[in-house]
């Protein structure tokens, strides 16, 4: 070393000054204030929708060993792709591919740092893709085809899972002119992956209160459920048995039900109706509500599954020279055949909170569970427990 040459000395310092001379431990626990979406009623969300869920549609499309396509709204901390790792990929040894979108990536933002970071920890989990990415934009624009963020979604192909997991409303005021809405952006995507020849899941998280469904939206889709309310007599006959109406009955949905049984009624018809004319069939697995609030109070936050399959129809020839060998059945009749279990599942819809006052090993469990999760990005476990049990002050 005595004999180097003094310039090639000057270039390795030059090189450690702008890399470092190692690897630095990570993640390192620091002082972060917790968020609403760390609490333990989020981690039996992940577990018993999410990734239960998942893990079925692994089973019956046969991915184990195969690559599992996955587009989501990660946040800064990538929680639900480092659930899906541990509890999906390392069991069956399915590469996750994930399509993330975050505005926090921007040049700007001053998380940008923190997105980073938990990436590059991230993609270095066993059997996440070195190809996923997270888009620096607006899920929303995704809703206007002449959009970047449009084309890295069709280039992609299609999706397995989507998980639009939201803090704030699904059906809220569009603040932005130029940045569709959700409802455009799901309405294109369902299009999209209606060319798929496999099944895939969509899951939806979303407030119901009235700050964040913009009324306009929440009249609309209180008039979409009172529509197939009126139209289908297998939907009225469930929900008449399930709100304790008289069969003979004819009543308003929007008066029977509560606002929120009111949104989640219109709004899962919608997603359904949507399906249909994207040639999908559509199956409402579960709904599960919750409380963004450490209080007592109604729930005001939902998370819906739905599992969508290929239903192409083949359209009718107005010349006649088609013969269909069997009629195909109508739109009236196939929205009725898919949406008349709806009220059931809104009905019955997990109240996680109550669930999980009640069931100590399950609460346990999350905390667990949500603890390690928040350690793997620096979060103080410890301190995590201590604001769990303190009742999130």
């Amino acid at each position: 070393m005595d004999d180097m040459d003094p310039s090639l000395s000057n270039d390795h310092n030059d090189l450690t000054a702008l890399i470092g001379s190692g690897p630095t431990p990570f993640p390192v626990s620091v002082d972060r204030a917790f968020e609403a979406w760390h609490r333990p009623r989020k981690q039996y969300v992940r577990n018993v929708q999410w990734s239960r869920e998942i893990g079925f549609l692994v089973r019956d499309l046969k991915l184990r060993k195969k690559e599992l396509r996955y587009l989501t709204l990660p946040g800064n901390d990538f929680l639900d792709v480092r659930h899906l790792h541990e509890s999906i990929c390392l069991r069956d040894e399915v590469r996750l591919k994930y399509l993330g979108f975050n505005t926090a990536v921007s040049a700007n933002d001053p998380a940008q740092s923190d997105v980073y970071s938990n990436e590059f920890s991230v993609k270095r989990l066993k059997y996440v893709s070195s190809e996923s990415e997270v888009f620096p934009g607006d899920f929303r624009d995704i809703g206007n085809l002449k959009s970047v963020p449009w084309q890295r979604v069709r280039r992609e192909g299609y999706f397995h899972a989507i998980n639009i997991d939201l803090c704030g409303g699904f059906a809220r005021t569009v603040d932005n002119l130029g940045i569709p809405s959700y409802f455009a952006a799901l309405q294109w995507l369902l299009q999209s992956q209606g060319s798929t020849q496999e099944d895939f899941l969509l899951f939806i998280t979303t407030r119901m209160d009235a700050e964040n469904v913009h009324d306009d939206a929440r009249a609309t889709l209180n008039e979409i459920a009172g529509s197939i309310y009126d139209a289908c007599s297998a939907y009225a006959s469930a929900f008449n048995t399930l709100w304790g109406i008289s069969e003979a009955t004819k009543v308003a949905v929007v008066e029977t039900a509560s606002p929120t049984e009111a949104f989640m009624l219109g709004l899962t018809q919608w997603i359904v109706s949507r399906g249909i004319s994207s040639g999908l069939k559509a199956s409402v697995r579960s709904l599960m509500t919750y409380r963004t609030g450490s209080g007592p109070g109604d729930d005001d936050l939902v998370s819906i599954a739905i599992r969508f399959k290929p239903d192409p129809q083949l359209s009718l020839d107005p010349h006649g020279l088609v013969r269909p060998i069997h009629p195909p059945v109508s739109r009236d009749e196939n929205e009725c055949l898919q949406s008349s279990r709806i009220p059931r599942k809104v009905r019955e819809r997990v109240l996680v909170d109550d669930l999980l006052s009640t069931q100590a090993d399950a609460f346990e469990r999350c905390i667990e569970e949500s603890s390690k999760l928040l350690a793997a990005v620096g979060y103080d476990p410890g301190a995590y427990r201590d604001w769990v049990l303190g009742g999130y002050n």
